[in-house]
């Protein structure tokens, strides 16, 4: 199983958490990931995504309270 299946496996709240795991790092990696991780929230949630991203400024902290609501 890849990294994109295993995504599909997960719960939102895990997925939240891969996310906030993922902030600081610096691999060159982590925008791929990141990527995907913001791609499998917003098909669970895409309206609590797009209000996050609808913010002037969507800070990467607040994900979690616009998805998981």
């Amino acid at each position: 199983m890849n990294a994109l299946e295993m995504m599909k496996t997960y719960s939102l709240d895990k997925l939240c958490d891969l996310w906030d795991l993922t902030e600081n790092m610096n691999s060159p990696e982590i925008p791929t990931v990141r990527g995907w991780l913001m791609d499998e929230i917003e098909r669970r949630n895409p309206d609590g995504f797009d209000a996050w991203l609808d913010q002037d400024a969507p800070e990467d902290k607040d994900l979690r309270r616009y998805v998981l609501n």
